[in-house]
């Protein structure tokens, strides 16, 4: 099979892009390995987290901030979604309570580390409209917002949010005042969380991450909560969601996937999932991350925790659960909103449980470097060569890091016969001898040979790359 490389950013989620060579070859006086990989694993790498609030419950409407937040940049303004309880979160009269009423609240920053909460001046709260709520006349159950690329000016942008078995959506020209679409765009299903919904442009649709459950049609207590699958010509209109993402026999029998926190792999072609892992007899969640090609078939390249819960004290000693959305605040980082908890998932089903919770919720930021959720790594020495594509374009851009006295080499090989098993040597001045060696920490490092850059000469040629590493990473590539 010859890839089509393109000009797009190449990322590494799986093994497709590089070539798993063919054993041995023995015999003659070369008895060598064709074109085997060797010393490298896929990474994962957990990011930096930002402990400063970018909002935390101040006013007299957020009595609580939730979990299910939304995050986008947008003509360069940042907006944040987020679910505010406005009364004391005891759930029901059975525990001398009452039901918390649930409002989704605005805010927004032009840096995303100054955030102001604007008088939205729709919705009343205690006989005022002074406040950030958004009016959508009902309760806002798990609601995410999103910006549609492809939709008229009058519903650029979208909201889903659910009303108890109903899954309802709503649509808006600034973000802030919105249209509830009358009929629920799914009907009789109960997701009782985030459920995230996008445009693909890829797709020409609208995709769709939902809270599944195995089996499908339960309703008891001995469900267990999946991730669940959708996708549409018509944002008012979906069919029902299949699982796509669930526990697995590697996971306790215990495990639920809460909350999917879906997101594009900004400029590539991968996608991502960031799911809470609930383990019940710890009454806990971590962030666990899952890659996928094309948004359907997903695979955990780590059984470890992305974001596992913090040390007693930390704030995150109940784990957390992340937001919704991928956003670059500082040049050469991606940021996430997630929310720590220091109260478990179970702590406010119970009345005493709710007198101690320690705090009222907030909203931070996981921070990664750009590209840098998984990497190709060499610990030591390894070495790889890519499969066969046609070249587009003329300079090689990779993104690496080197540990001390680690390195990076890379040549160039056009593939005379992509069937052949003998060895192909270099073309040349593309070769190992004259590349010059990668070291230090790359975002956007050009490959040179000798200086020079261009490869535009076998532009239209099928060639394949080779790596050597030395204790480094390559987290990104691309063709320009």
């Amino acid at each position: 099979m010859v890839y089509q490389f393109g000009n797009k950013k190449r990322v590494f989620v799986d093994w497709d892009f590089i070539e798993p060579g063919y054993g041995l070859a023995w015999g003659g006086d070369r008895p060598a390995s064709w074109e085997m990989p060797y010393g490298i694993k896929l990474a994962v790498h957990s990011p930096r987290i930002d402990w400063e609030p970018l909002v935390k419950p101040d006013q007299p409407w957020e009595h609580d901030i939730e979990v299910h937040h939304s995050m986008f940049e947008d003509d360069g303004r940042y907006r944040l979604y987020y679910r505010i309880w406005d009364a004391n979160p005891v759930l029901g009269e059975a525990y001398g309570g009452h039901a918390a009423s649930f409002n989704l609240a605005y805010a927004e920053s032009e840096d995303g580390v100054n955030w102001i909460k604007p008088n939205l001046g729709t919705h009343e709260f205690n006989g005022s409209t002074n406040n950030n709520i958004i009016h959508l006349g009902k309760p806002a159950g798990s609601p995410v917002v999103f910006k549609d690329p492809s939709a008229d000016d009058n519903e650029r942008y979208k909201l889903v949010f659910r009303e108890k078995q109903d899954v309802f959506g709503a649509t808006s020209s600034d973000g802030l005042h919105w249209d509830v679409i009358r009929e629920p765009i799914m009907s009789g299903y109960g997701s009782d969380t985030h459920n995230i919904v996008a445009y693909s442009e890829e797709k020409g649709k609208y995709v769709g991450y939902w809270r599944g459950r195995r089996p499908v049609d339960g309703e008891s207590p001995q469900i267990r909560r999946t991730i669940a699958y959708a996708e549409t010509d018509d944002f008012r209109t979906w069919p029902r969601p299949k699982t796509v993402v669930g526990p697995d026999v590697h996971d306790s029998p215990d495990t639920d996937f809460y909350t999917n926190s879906y997101t594009p792999w900004p400029g590539a072609d991968a996608h991502l999932l960031f799911p809470a892992v609930f383990e019940r007899r710890k009454d806990l969640t971590e962030l666990h991350m899952f890659t996928s090609r094309d948004g359907i078939a997903w695979q955990r390249i780590s059984r470890d925790p992305v974001i596992p819960k913090g040390p007693p004290g930390s704030g995150m000693e109940a784990g957390v659960y992340a937001g919704v959305g991928m956003v670059s605040i500082k040049p050469g980082e991606w940021s996430m909103p997630i929310a720590p908890q220091s109260h478990t998932h179970n702590q406010c089903q119970y009345p005493e449980g709710v007198e101690n919770l320690p705090h009222h919720g907030f909203v931070c930021l996981a921070t990664w470097r750009e590209d840098g959720f998984t990497s190709i790594e060499a610990e030591s020495e390894g070495s790889f060569s890519t499969v066969p594509f046609v070249l587009k374009g003329g300079k090689l851009e990779l993104s690496t890091w080197s540990n001390y006295g680690g390195a990076i080499k890379v040549e160039l090989v056009e593939v005379l016969n992509e069937r052949s098993r003998d060895y192909t040597p270099p073309v040349t001045g593309r070769s190992f001898d004259n590349c010059d060696v990668i070291t230090g920490d790359n975002l956007h490092h050009k490959v040179t040979w000798n200086g020079e850059s261009d490869i535009s000469a076998w532009s239209g040629k099928l060639v394949r790359l080779r790596f050597k590493f030395l204790r480094s990473n390559l987290y990104a590539m691309q063709i320009k």
